[in-house]
């Protein structure tokens, strides 16, 4: 399942490749597609691996739990930490490579979070602190997902919400006391930019679920279609008692019929919902 590192294809294989894409242009008078979308917000989603020379002879690996599998290993060049490859729940699988920079902070640090030998997201330092996070978000091994932070606070996102590398929604984290409130817009129309309709505040209050309705004021009227006379008022001339208007269950009723309304639902009788 080991995966980590990403491979790279041979300079043989790409010459190929090239050659055959130039032959096939050249035969075809056929112009090119033109695509759905404006590029403007191209991003390249390739997930690359920088690489971390793990088995060098000079690396110092750590067996933390005595299973004779090194846990976290220190690559060093002139004795400095270059990088260190982390299992972080003792699993035996790679979850991290965090790279160094000259002062000793941290500068990069790719992470796998799904154990499928693949990192699912690259977080970038500057001086050992987060500016920008690329991830990958639906499983397709390609970046659809770019977080950028300002004084490590999550400030805005770019997103590819349909894998075809062009920037397709923009988020605006406006709220510094709660990281889940954004404006969200999207672009709709195809043309590399937000659309000003399309524009959502995740913490607008008309936006989410609704508040619960207030239940009714003590003696308020009963509800249309009710039988029962208010409280202290006799029932009208002719009319046969209740146990709503008397709190007495009507003449002949027998015990089970006055513990509760002919209509009311028993516990088993619950409706499911869809």
């Amino acid at each position: 399942m080991m995966r980590f590192p990403l491979t790279w294809p041979s300079p043989r294989c790409s010459l190929v490749a090239l050659m055959t894409a130039a032959v096939a242009a050249c035969g075809s008078s056929t112009p090119a597609p033109t695509r759905a979308k404006s590029a403007t917000g191209e991003r390249d989603t390739t997930i690359v691996h920088e690489p971390c020379e793990k088995d060098s002879p000079s690396a110092e690996k750590v067996d933390v739990n005595g299973d004779r599998v090194p846990d976290i290993i220190h690559v060093k060049r002139d004795g400095r930490e270059v990088c260190r490859v982390v299992d972080l729940n003792l699993d035996g699988a790679i979850d991290a490579f965090i790279y160094y920079d000259a002062a000793g902070l941290e500068r990069r640090r790719e992470s796998d979070f799904d154990r499928d030998g693949r990192a699912d997201e690259i977080a970038h330092y500057e001086r050992g602190v987060i500016v920008l996070k690329e991830r990958e978000t639906n499983f397709d091994d390609k970046l659809d997902t770019w977080d950028h932070y300002e004084g490590q606070r999550l400030l805005r996102r770019e997103r590819d919400s349909d894998g075809d590398g062009i920037i397709d929604q923009w988020w605006q984290f406006n709220n510094p006391n709660d990281a889940k409130c954004a404006i969200v817009a999207t672009d709709q129309n195809a043309d590399g930019k937000p659309d000003p309709n399309s524009v959502v505040d995740l913490c607008a209050e008309s936006y989410g679920t609704p508040r619960a309705a207030a239940p009714p004021p003590g003696g308020a009227a009963p509800p249309p279609g009710s039988t029962a006379p208010p409280a202290g008022q006799a029932p009208p001339a002719g009319a046969e008692p209740t146990s709503a208007g008397t709190g007495a269950a009507p003449t002949g009723a027998s015990p089970a019929s006055s513990a509760a309304p002919a209509d009311a639902a028993s516990p088993n009788a619950a409706t499911k919902g869809p």
